[in-house]
């Protein structure tokens, strides 16, 4: 436990069951990196949803300056709630909110693509050793299984991609950009129909019929797909990627091709705009996750706010 605010000790949160597992056997790397540089740490190990919350959460009440996730996007995720609801609930100045950092050891990993955080652990752990931080965006959501919101820093996703997303994480051995094909493969067994969505924003009021929304503050999605191929993680605004019309299924495979360049902004059947906040509702039930975890496997509302500069993120 750090002695002062001023204490350089990273607090580790690891998930050994990131990418399928494999995370566990970075730990030994991680702290080999931490010892030989002689940089104070201590690492403890998730052992189930959401623990790596209440890790983050009390590593902020024990004073810690340095919170470090290590895993994937899901980890991440997790570790952000933590920092931001507990730093919000102390009512914590955003000097006095501790720094974050990752070590990408994850499935998908798709944050630390847009922030440009190493895969090599030895040169994300160095990183981190030097505290190099910028001002970075984060959301939150409300809706589904969490009404009081939940905390997400690369973006949102509705209808057939947090489909596909679900089917991916539910393989017990196929992991990364195999997990999601396959996973598109058999969503497309029961392709979903569109739904009547209505937006409103600070664009004011909208509507479509669609299969498909993206609310993006990082650019990509499912390991390889460019969601929101225009977003900026430090603009304070939220890019939201939408089909404004119906994607026939012989269809969306042409389109699953330009969403791994972000081409599909560029098709007449893909709409954009920017927004700091966001209600999305349908006529009907939409999938949804943040960062790649579960919000709602189906609800029909759902509301996101940006809130910008909001944490110190550790990235070139």
């Amino acid at each position: 436990m750090p002695q002062s605010p001023s204490d350089a000790t990273a607090f580790i949160i690891l998930n050994p069951h990131a990418a399928k597992g494999k995370a566990r056997a970075a730990q030994g790397a991680i702290e080999r990196c931490f010892s030989e540089k002689g940089y104070p740490f201590e690492i403890v190990l998730t052992d189930q949803p959401l623990h790596a919350i209440g890790l983050a959460r009390k590593a902020v009440l024990d004073g810690y300056k340095l919170i470090v996730a290590a895993g994937g996007d899901g980890t991440l995720n997790e570790v952000v709630d933590g920092v931001l609801r507990t730093s919000r609930e102390q009512e914590l100045a955003f000097q006095d909110i501790p720094i974050v950092g990752l070590i990408p050891i994850g499935r998908g990993n798709d944050f630390a693509y847009i922030a440009r955080t190493p895969k090599n652990i030895a040169q994300a752990c160095d990183l981190i050793m030097e505290q190099k931080w910028l001002p970075t965006d984060c959301g939150e959501v409300f809706g589904g299984i969490y009404p009081k919101g939940r905390y997400f820093i690369n973006g949102v996703g509705l209808g057939f991609e947090p489909l596909v997303n679900f089917v991916a994480s539910d393989f017990k051995r196929i992991s990364g950009m195999l997990s999601y094909l396959m996973g598109l493969l058999k969503v497309m067994m029961r392709y979903p129909k569109p739904l009547y969505v209505t937006f409103e924003s600070d664009n004011g009021t909208s509507a479509c019929e669609t299969q498909q929304v993206s609310v993006c503050n990082g650019r990509r999605m499912g390991s390889m797909f460019l969601m929101g191929p225009e977003a900026i993680i430090d603009d304070g605004l939220l890019d939201v990627v939408y089909a404004n019309q119906e994607i026939k299924r012989y269809q969306i495979l042409w389109y699953a091709v330009k969403f791994l360049s972000g081409k599909q902004i560029f098709s007449p059947k893909f709409s954009s705009f920017r927004t700091s906040r966001i209600t999305v509702e349908a006529q009907g039930l939409l999938a949804c996750h943040a960062d790649g975890e579960e919000i709602s496997r189906g609800c029909g509302k759902i509301s996101i706010q940006l809130y910008p500069a909001s944490l110190k993120f550790v990235r070139i």
